[in-house]
């Protein structure tokens, strides 16, 4: 291979699947960390906090709608170095990034909250058995699995390529095909009373389905669903099932062995980050005030950390603000990202002013600095899609306004309302939020 194209696209296509993606910025990357379901040790926490502070100058570490952990302000030449660091801490990069299984997501407390079932044990077999799969370095592109650990749906099946939903019998119902983009469309039901030995084998059918079947030539019609789209619902559910059988007869595969949450006495601290932000002093600090202590701590889909614990410390003041925070989401926007047209950390304070004087418990306002929805704005509360118009004879950051999703946990998008100029915002939103009687 001597052209010197094709060379630098296998060069990004290997740092894509170890979690790194180059910044707008020149000679500055981003670190992606898998942190599935969420889960990470203090021990492992304060390790990225301090590989934050000797590797990114001390910029903020930003917490994902997957529950990932991103690092950004990375030289080239500390790339190696960071990854080492982070690997002596059992912390996971492959696949963060490119065209892979990406990081599997769950409820946060489905191992504490009664009636619910704690679904580690399954995101980790899951993840093993994927990654023994041949075909994980052909995927025509990204694959997006979630399990809900009980009805209430709260890992969002309804976006995800494959999205499990825990019934009270133990048996699961799994949503799939659904994706968001700059034409979103929600998955479909595939099935119903899965037994939990059949996840395995459901999983593989699908990304097989999906190597085989997935637009490999336009990325932008490569996700599962488009190839739902393509052939028709009814369709793509005979060819699932087909493999289905099929790898379900190749094996004897393992009884997947899971129980009831059950640990009530464990009380949840919800810290809402703005924006996804915390610096590395205050993550170290927290890491302070509670690693000796019998606490747990997980990075949720929201831009939150939730910390269970017997008794919950007293913290300072300017972490104390977290607590009160509304559900503010968004994807860094133009700071960092190459596509991202308006600037969404400015958006999220004119927000946060908004909101000041109302207590908007649950609403979820979602902002994505671009049509590509990473932020998950069409299935938002209220979404805010970031576009470029025409102003006074020059370009000007502006929104498309969205209200009335279902936050992935149901079938229902978000519709488009209005548009709104960035430096309106605060002023629309805080029109909008008395109209919903906050």
């Amino acid at each position: 291979m001597s052209d010197p194209g094709q060379i630098q696209s296998v060069k990004t296509a290997g740092r894509l699947i170890l979690g790194v993606y180059p910044q707008k910025q020149e000679g500055l990357f981003m670190q992606r960390i898998k942190i599935p379901g969420g889960r990470i040790s203090w021990q492992q926490w304060r390790k990225v906090c301090l590989a934050a502070q000797t590797f990114t100058n001390g910029t903020p570490l930003h917490t994902t709608t997957r529950q990932d952990i991103e690092l950004h302000n990375i030289a080239a030449g500390d790339i190696q170095s960071l990854q080492q660091e982070l690997c002596r801490t059992g912390l996971n990069f492959f696949g963060a990034c490119g065209d892979m299984v990406r990081n599997i997501t769950l409820c946060g407390s489905c191992d504490i909250i009664d009636g619910s079932w704690d679904l580690l044990p399954i995101v980790h077999l899951l993840n093993q058995q994927i990654l023994s799969q041949k075909f994980l370095f052909n995927l025509p592109r990204k694959f997006k699995i979630s399990f809900s650990a009980c009805p209430k749906a709260c890992a969002k099946p309804w976006i995800n390529d494959l999205g499990f939903i825990a019934q009270q019998d133990g048996t699961f119902t799994l949503i799939g095909a659904g994706s968001l983009g700059p034409k979103p469309a929600l998955g479909i039901e595939l099935c119903r009373n899965l037994p939990a030995k059949e996840i395995l084998p459901v999983c593989m059918a699908s990304l097989e389905l999906f190597q085989q079947y997935g637009d490999k030539t336009n990325r932008r019609t490569a996700r599962l669903r488009h190839i739902r789209e393509r052939i028709s619902d009814d369709s793509f559910k005979k060819e699932l099932d087909k493999k289905f059988n099929k790898k379900k007869e190749e094996c004897d595969w393992p009884d997947i062995v899971f129980s009831k949450g059950s640990r009530t006495t464990l009380k949840m601290l919800r810290l809402q980050l703005p924006d996804g932000n915390i610096s590395p002093a205050d993550g170290l600090l927290l890491a302070d005030i509670y690693e000796a202590t019998n606490s747990q701590l997980r990075i949720n889909i929201e831009h939150g950390l939730e910390i269970f614990a017997e008794e919950h410390a007293v913290l300072p003041a300017h972490l104390a603000e977290f607590v009160n925070k509304p559900i503010i989401i968004a994807c860094p926007g133009s700071s960092t990202c190459p596509r991202g047209l308006v600037d969404t950390a400015r958006a999220c304070e004119a927000i946060r002013k908004a909101l000041a004087n109302y207590n908007t418990g649950n609403l979820r306002i979602n902002i994505s600095g671009c049509p590509n929805n990473c932020a998950q704005s069409a299935v938002s509360d209220i979404g805010l899609v970031g576009q470029k118009r025409n102003k006074d004879g020059k370009l000007s950051e502006s929104f498309r306004l969205l209200s009335g999703g279902g936050n992935g946990g149901s079938n229902k998008l978000a519709e488009q309302t209005s548009e709104v100029w960035a430096e309106d915002l605060q002023q629309a939103i805080e029109t909008f939020v008395n109209k919903l009687q906050y």
